[in-house]
């Protein structure tokens, strides 16, 4: 995007924002937002769930891309609906849905959520304040009261974390790489969930029905993985079709968002790092 354009889009945010330079958008992205929120607010959905897929299907086809929040030095608040990642897609989704809830309906009010939903305690306080963790974005939204895991609710097995991939791969990250005192800063967030036993529902039980599985539309479905030091390796909403569980995702391997053809059972039957699934849903 050439400078004078960006120029021109913080200046329209200066009359909304008192930090619109750390704010990356595009001018079409909040005018795409409102529209999306003055469609969704004018359906009435009977189940939160429904509204979160509603809202997800409105991106189907948008372009994945990787690093989207690594691209800038500082910790502006990027917000797309044309450039994302499994954690954007989910992140974007929700926000637009939490503002349509709350009857909050601007670019704003979305702005607000997604800052609330991506850092720790609500508050962008550079690169160590986001959740970069998918087990760190349930604990603090949980804490925050936005959402809550429900995986027990369904048969499940246990595992232990030991979150520490990001500091043991510095080079995976380019705001790592280089600058020690930004790693001992994330491997201090990291050591807390040493330990921690989290439920998780085996991917092989996901070949049953609605019946046997307590997952509702839109909730938040995360991708457990047996990578050292790792939690999630991706995620997505869930989606029933024809009584089977898929997922409406930003796809790495299809180069875009998608509602998955293929049910997750079989996404995950052939994918051998991937072990099962845990559930999150917004209250």
């Amino acid at each position: 995007m050439r400078r004078k354009t960006l120029l021109a889009f913080f200046l329209v945010l200066l009359p909304l924002f008192s930090g619109a330079q750390e704010i990356i958008y595009e001018q079409q992205d909040s005018i795409e937002i409102e529209e999306v929120i003055k469609k969704h607010s004018a359906i009435r959905y009977d189940d939160k769930g429904d509204l979160i897929i509603a809202v997800a299907n409105e991106f189907i086809g948008r372009k994945y891309v990787a690093g989207t929040l690594e691209s800038s030095k500082d910790e502006p608040l990027y917000i797309s609906c044309n450039r994302l990642d499994c954690t954007t897609f989910v992140e974007l989704v929700g926000a637009i849905s939490m503002s349509i809830a709350k009857e909050e309906r601007s670019f704003r009010s979305v702005c607000d959520n997604l800052e609330r939903l991506r850092y720790r305690g609500g508050v962008r306080n550079g690169y160590a304040s986001r959740l970069h963790y998918m087990s760190w974005w349930i604990a603090d939204n949980t804490a925050k009261g936005i959402l809550e895991e429900v995986t027990a609710n369904s048969c499940h097995k246990e595992y232990e974390l030991k979150l520490d991939f990001m500091s043991t791969h510095p080079v995976n990250y380019s705001k790592l790489e280089g600058d020690p005192a930004m790693q001992a800063q994330i491997a201090g967030l990291e050591k807390p969930f040493h330990g921690v036993t989290v439920k998780y529902i085996p991917k092989e039980l996901l070949d049953g029905g609605e019946e046997s599985l307590d997952i509702k539309n839109g909730d938040i479905i995360a991708l457990v993985t047996s990578i050292k030091g790792l939690d999630v390796s991706h995620v997505g909403f869930a989606c029933w079709k024809n009584g089977r569980l898929h997922l409406v995702h930003a796809s790495s391997s299809k180069g875009k968002v998608i509602n998955d053809t293929e049910n997750l059972f079989r996404y995950q039957k052939g994918k051998s790092r991937q072990t099962g699934i845990r559930v999150i849903r917004f209250k």
